[in-house]
């Protein structure tokens, strides 16, 4: 079998062969490049596999996916199984949520792709919970079962953010004032990151220049402003992580991925990242087993892509 295998984010798609039960180099593309994600399809087949036919083709999609179809949630494209599967050729095409074949990945993931935060072991027969900040904010479970894994996508990132003293509770007004609503993703994203800077710099009456994500991440060791919104982006994570974990009762770990904290994992305080994960009183026992991980894996989505593509 050969497969076309995607992941599709708001702003780059990456593509992959499965061939010989290999998954071969990625190719990334920019979203905002084509037109729809066909042609984004046929750029990556033109390098990756020139002339050739593929079987199959999995998309992970950033978006709500029914009835074979989804969108992206932050950007135009729309898909079709029964469209790309006809435009390429294929046996069959199937769309997943981004977060659900990093689900599917999860049990694929060696020591090596984990960087640990604190303590905790996990329990196999318990749910997993995957979540993390990039263009959105995505949120999936895996949940055990006899009869294999049960994957679950959310639209969790979406929820509201729980503020936990009066700094937090200025911060989450000002994010409802310049958002509408202060949704989590509207924090923990990178959007999320700009949104807080200009929230701070707002409540100390800052004149700083506005700044997207890579900016603040850059001045955030000289400028006060960038320094306060990146901790209050990391913080908030943490007990968004911390909350959705005792919805899910994820005893058999929570991941973090997406495309962000993975570049922060070399400067983060753990300690108080950890902290705040497993701050929920009266649970902050419970919390304190939960295994709590950073996703270091360069493409963490491919390994679920794949298992779904030899599933069928």
């Amino acid at each position: 079998m050969r497969a076309l295998l995607a992941d599709i984010g708001g702003t780059n798609a990456r593509f992959a062969l499965l061939a010989e039960d290999r998954i071969g180099p990625p190719v990334t593309l920019p979203v905002a490049g084509f037109p729809t994600p066909e042609a984004a399809m046929a750029a990556a087949l033109e390098r990756l596999a020139p002339g050739q036919r593929m079987d199959a083709a999995v998309l992970a999609v950033a978006g709500p996916v029914s009835a074979g179809t989804a969108r992206l949630t932050n950007a135009p494209w729309r898909f079709a199984e029964a469209a790309i599967a006809a435009r390429f050729g294929l046996r069959h095409a199937r769309l997943v949520n981004d977060f659900q074949a990093l689900a599917h990945a999860l049990p694929h993931l060696a020591a090596d792709d984990l960087l640990p935060i604190g303590g905790g072991a996990a329990d196999p027969a318990a749910p997993m919970l995957v979540l993390g900040p990039g263009t959105g904010l995505g949120c999936a479970a895996l949940v055990p079962h006899p009869a294999g894994p049960l994957v679950v996508p959310t639209e969790g990132g979406h929820i509201g953010l729980a503020p936990t003293d009066a700094t937090e509770d200025a911060v989450v007004a000002g994010l409802r004032a310049r958002c509408g609503r202060a949704g989590a993703e509207e924090a923990l994203s990178g959007r999320g990151i700009g949104h807080l800077h200009a929230v701070v710099a707002a409540l100390r009456g800052a004149a700083v220049p506005e700044r997207d994500a890579a900016a603040v991440v850059a001045a955030a060791g000289e400028c006060p402003v960038a320094a306060e919104a990146l901790r209050h982006f990391l913080m908030l994570l943490a007990g968004y992580a911390g909350d959705v974990a005792l919805a899910w009762g994820a005893r058999g770990g929570v991941f973090l991925a997406g495309g962000i904290l993975p570049r922060l994992a070399g400067t983060l305080d753990r300690a108080a990242f950890r902290r705040r994960f497993e701050d929920k009183a009266p649970m902050a026992g419970w919390m304190q087993g939960v295994r709590l991980s950073i996703v270091t894996h360069p493409a963490p989505a491919f390994p679920g892509l794949a298992a779904l593509a030899r599933a069928g």
